[in-house]
């Protein structure tokens, strides 16, 4: 169900983004942009509930692209003809340059090349983002079911990785992106806006919530993560209630309005978003500074939330942002955040907290520690309680796959009591074995 949820709410605020701002009370104007990481091992489904909660996007990017061939013949054709007009000017006026510089005014700007129709990018780079929002839409989606292409590909590789999550900071604060080429200068992106959703496997969110650089510079306190249970062996087939097609498609139609509704754009700059700020009512806003005091209290020295500091410091501000979605999503007209819609976001800013001080619990306890239960599991499976070591690594885990890493943790078990060794030399599969432990009763 999180991971439903979770899908269901980072589509909802990709729709929501370019469309409305909040404001917070003390803390000013402030995008609906949000960065979504759902963990989950594979076979959990997460490709097929993201295929469902996209659906509306992808739907619109097809007709997007259906409009694209129209409009790049277009512009080709006021290109040219652009062009053509300004070497006429030149060729006329060639001997007066004050009537050549009023004849190549008077043709106008160059024209600009139309959007690109993608919404969506997965594998990406800073550098492919930044240029994504420069020449497509002044948003998009950083969305994908594979996070581990993502987190191990070019973004994150060891040049990339604070270039990446400083842009991602950028975005999450709706601050102007600058840009520096050697080829063409200095650029600025003004009015972007860029949400996430990456899905992952555990062994890669480790590595990613592990990273103390990201820790460092704000990028995982500006991440909403949920990381649950597994549910393999528990999913019995049924058939969907009926009412399940009408919830998808009112959902989809939702979402469908707001990503074709035209976006308010700063005045004279029609490639920077400056949407209207939805503003709390009196019951929000009581709602909402509550919560800011009890997340202030959370993250003190004795507090429940104090490993969790930077999250907590900005959770007051995922709950605005996400009762702003909430409101958005239920009235796509609606201009104020009502007090059921805080209240709903103010609970899943206490979820994600949680979800946040559990993976760090898990990621505390070490790697070898892992695989040393993983082990154990196994083994306690088998009818036979007695095992030798090649049978360890042959036929046992596939990260123990050789005799030095199998001793190791081996070793761990026979220290925290779960096994005992064997005496040299006794026989097991119908041989003498040098190393072989038992299961202690």
């Amino acid at each position: 169900m999180a991971i439903c949820a979770q899908s269901v709410l980072a589509a909802a605020t990709l729709a929501a983004q370019a469309q409305r701002d909040v404001e917070l009370p003390g803390g000013g104007r402030k995008p609906l942009t949000e960065l979504f990481v759902s963990v989950a091992d594979s076979g959990e489904r997460k490709s097929s509930v993201d295929r469902l909660a996209l659906a509306a996007v992808h739907r619109v990017e097809a007709e997007w692209r259906e409009r694209a061939e129209t409009e790049r013949a277009a512009y080709a054709n006021d290109l040219a003809a652009w062009k053509e007009v300004r070497e006429q000017a030149k060729k006329v006026h060639k001997k007066d340059r004050a009537a050549m510089r009023a004849a190549l005014d008077a043709t106008g700007p160059e024209p600009k090349a139309p959007p690109h129709a993608t919404l969506l990018v997965d594998n990406i780079t800073p550098e492919g983002v930044e240029r994504h929002l420069a020449e497509g839409r002044p948003w998009c989606g950083i969305f994908t079911a594979e996070g581990g292409v993502l987190i191990g590909g070019h973004a994150f590789n060891d040049e990339s990785r604070m270039r990446t999550g400083a842009l991602l900071n950028k975005l999450w604060d709706g601050e102007t992106i600058r840009r520096t080429r050697a080829l063409t200068g200095t650029t600025s992106l003004p009015g972007r806006r860029c949400s996430a959703h990456v899905m992952m496997q555990p062994t890669v969110a480790e590595k990613l919530f592990g990273d103390t650089m990201l820790d460092g510079i704000g990028t995982l306190a500006r991440t909403l993560l949920v990381a649950p249970e597994s549910t393999a062996g528990t999913r019995q087939w049924r058939d969907a209630p009926a009412e399940c097609a009408t919830v998808l498609a009112e959902y989809g139609r939702t979402l469908d309005y707001l990503l074709k509704r035209p976006p308010v754009t700063a005045a004279g700059s029609p490639d920077a978003l400056d949407p209207p700020p939805m503003r709390l009512t009196v019951e929000a806003r009581e709602l909402w500074i509550a919560f800011h005091d009890e997340a202030e209290n959370a993250i003190g020295q004795d507090g429940p939330w104090r490993t969790i500091k930077a999250f907590g410091a900005k959770a007051a501000e995922h709950a605005g942002r996400l009762a702003a979605v909430l409101a958005l999503y239920a009235d796509p007209d609606a201009m104020d955040v009502p007090g059921d819609a805080m209240a709903g976001g103010i609970v899943l800013a206490r979820h994600y907290a949680v979800e946040l001080l559990r993976l760090q619990g898990a990621a505390a306890v070490s790697p070898d520690l892992r695989l040393a239960q993983r082990l154990l599991d196994w083994w306690q499976a088998r009818p036979d309680p007695r095992l030798h070591l090649a049978a360890i690594y042959q036929r046992g885990l596939n990260a123990l796959g050789d005799a030095g890493t199998a001793r190791r943790i081996v070793g761990m078990l026979e220290e925290h009591g779960h096994i005992t060794r064997l005496p040299e030399g006794v026989e097991i599969e119908g041989a003498a074995r040098r190393e072989a432990w038992t299961l202690v009763p």
